[in-house]
């Protein structure tokens, strides 16, 4: 396992509190990490000393949770959270419990955590404890509750997303008992913040499986309950994997449903209004490819990505139509004359000085006839060619 500045940071916190007295390990997605083979990240320690104890062992720290027992202790300029031993009380609203109460059992404080890939934990002599069979199930794919799958996800509604969303980050299987739970529990993801949800949908579509994602999110109905009531389509995914962007996501389940649906997705799942500009180009560049071939226009008017993507998803959605390799669409882009507006060789003030006018509707429509012309290469971008032009050719020379 390569070695971090987090991790050895992580490393003099274990070593200070066990000089201490106090139990202390590394838990969570770091230890899932190391059993992966993967680079440990995210690294949380959990330990038996009280917050208060935590504060008067490290004076650099932040109270970011001191209410459910987590502090930020800084240590070589790293932020490592550690978090004292608890269990929770009754959940009430399917996301948080009422109450923790501090222990001091590692594995009271394993037995409350989400899945068993997750409930492991390891010691400064990197021996792994794993007190719920994480390791075998990590082995084998598996993605299994600690305990009764339908207690878990009753606690904690988002788990159900979690689970689902783990299975296309690490192309695991959802164990049996744990799929029928989240079928059973389904209804209760309503009870979850829209920004939450939208979070988990959006590591999926960053993922390397989002196809796990979807069968699941079909399979176990969690999507009737999703907000819009959206048509999932798993079947559709299956060539999906254009997992840099999350407007890339948000944009192919957009073209899965009816216009109605595809303009309320932004709203419904709050994004931002730079994805929802982006959502919308390439939701408009797939409807002119389902048409025609992009025209030179077109190649102007679309970035660059917006075009190859919209590309890619036309062969998907409409595999009888005929499509182009993104190499000869960027070609084609690249070999435009102008690229932008901004790279015409005259201004706004040229146009008004050679017809003396004041500026006013005309100039926005001069300048885009301007561009239309030099696109098909009726001019060159040169000042004397369009003022030329302008004199003998444009519709608002006068």
């Amino acid at each position: 396992m390569s070695k971090t500045n987090e991790w050895a940071a992580s490393q003099k916190i274990i070593e200070t509190l066990q000089q201490q007295g106090f139990e202390a390990y590394v838990v969570g997605g770091a230890v899932r990490d190391i059993v992966l083979g993967k680079p440990a990240t995210d690294i949380d320690i959990a330990t038996s000393a009280l917050p208060e104890e935590i504060k008067s062992t490290f004076p650099r720290s932040i109270d970011v949770g001191i209410a459910h027992g987590t502090i930020v202790v800084l240590m070589d300029e790293c932020a490592i959270e550690v978090t004292t031993f608890r269990t929770d009380g009754k959940y009430v609203d399917h996301r948080r419990p009422t109450h923790v109460t501090f222990v001091r059992s590692l594995e009271e404080d394993m037995k409350r955590r989400d899945f068993t890939m997750n409930a492991m934990a390891q010691t400064r002599d990197e021996e792994i404890i794993d007190l719920f069979g994480g390791k075998v199930d990590i082995q084998n794919g598996i993605i299994r509750t600690v305990g009764d799958p339908n207690h878990r996800f009753a606690e904690d509604a988002l788990r159900m997303l979690r689970a689902i969303r783990f299975s296309a980050q690490l192309n695991f299987q959802l164990e049996e008992k744990t799929s029928e739970a989240i079928t059973n529990n389904a209804i209760s993801i309503q009870n979850i913040s829209v920004e939450r949800i939208t979070n988990e949908l959006e590591k999926i579509w960053l993922s390397a499986f989002p196809i796990n994602a979807l069968k699941e999110i079909e399979k176990t109905k969690i999507g009737q309950w999703l907000p819009g009531s959206l048509n999932w389509s798993p079947e559709m995914w299956e060539q999906f994997d254009d997992n840099k962007a999350t407007v890339h996501g948000w944009a192919f389940l957009s073209l899965l449903q009816n216009k109605d649906k595809q303009e309320k997705i932004p709203r419904l799942y709050r994004l931002s209004n730079l994805q929802k500009i982006e959502i919308q180009q390439i939701v408009k560049a797939v409807h002119i490819r389902k048409q025609r071939f992009f025209s030179t226009v077109d190649l102007y008017q679309f970035s660059e990505q917006t075009l190859v993507t919209a590309e890619k998803f036309v062969k998907i959605l409409f595999p009888t139509i005929e499509t182009t390799d993104s190499t000869t669409i960027v070609e084609n882009k690249k070999a435009l004359p102008i690229q932008s507006i901004k790279e015409l060789s005259i201004t706004g003030n040229d146009l008004m000085n050679w017809l003396d006018k004041p500026g006013g509707p005309w100039l926005k429509e001069m300048i885009n006839e301007i561009v239309q012309a030099i696109l098909h290469k009726e001019i060159n971008n040169h000042p004397e060619q369009i003022k030329e032009w302008i004199k003998n050719e444009s519709r608002h020379k006068n």
